[in-house]
């Protein structure tokens, strides 16, 4: 089994546990990061969530530089 979770299927916008699920990391980081600006986030009627291929390049796509 890879130690790399698959990316999320669905398309659109998905929640902080499945972004902390694919990176190894917890739902709380991830509302961290989006707080500190590293990842962008949308706030909806008091709920967050993320379109994973914008988190995915802020992540993937800045430590490529």
């Amino acid at each position: 089994m890879s130690a790399i979770a698959s990316p999320p299927q669905e398309r659109g916008k998905t929640t902080a546990a499945v972004i902390a699920r694919y990176y190894s990391t917890t739902a709380p980081t991830i509302y961290k990061w989006a707080k500190e600006k590293k990842i962008p986030s949308i706030r909806f009627q008091g709920t967050i969530r993320f379109d994973f291929e914008a988190v995915r390049q802020a992540i993937e796509g800045g430590a490529a530089q």
